[in-house]
């Protein structure tokens, strides 16, 4: 826009910034609300703890649904496939943590078939994901 200013008429250009910050408002709006929906993930029925801590580090994580698939690097692979994808992660880094999300109502051993694949691949800190409970109220003497 341009002005006439004082007695020498001269013309000053500025810009509106209203308009600008008002876009973007709506685009900050947009991608708060938008973001949390991009995460997207396997339901799992974890069993809970009141002991577990969060790990901030980037861990691979490898799930296992109810119904006996596993999910590895956001996609479903059989058995053979993880342990091959395993051993692929494992000649970059062998120090990355890898989390087990396990559904309480998998069988024991079928969990155990997954870590021992883990660990066969040259992982040696592997951990298991859990839901926080509310710790128990101390006890009063």
């Amino acid at each position: 826009m341009a002005f006439n200013i004082g007695p020498h008429r001269e013309q000053m250009a500025n810009i509106n910034m209203t308009p600008l910050i008002d876009v973007m408002l709506v685009l900050l709006i947009i991608f708060m609300v938008a973001a949390p929906m991009l995460t997207t993930g396997v339901d799992v029925n974890l069993p809970g703890s009141t002991t577990g801590k969060n790990l901030t580090t980037e861990a691979l994580t490898v799930t296992l649904e109810r119904d006996g698939r596993i999910q590895f690097d956001d996609q479903f692979v059989k058995e053979a496939a993880l342990r091959a994808q395993l051993r692929e992660r494992a000649a970059e880094s062998r120090r990355r943590p890898v989390l087990v999300r396990a559904d309480q109502n998998i069988p024991y051993g079928r969990v155990i078939k997954v870590v021992d694949a883990i660990r066969e691949a040259g992982f040696t800190q592997v951990g298991f994901v859990t839901q926080a409970l509310p710790a128990p109220p101390p006890e009063k003497p």
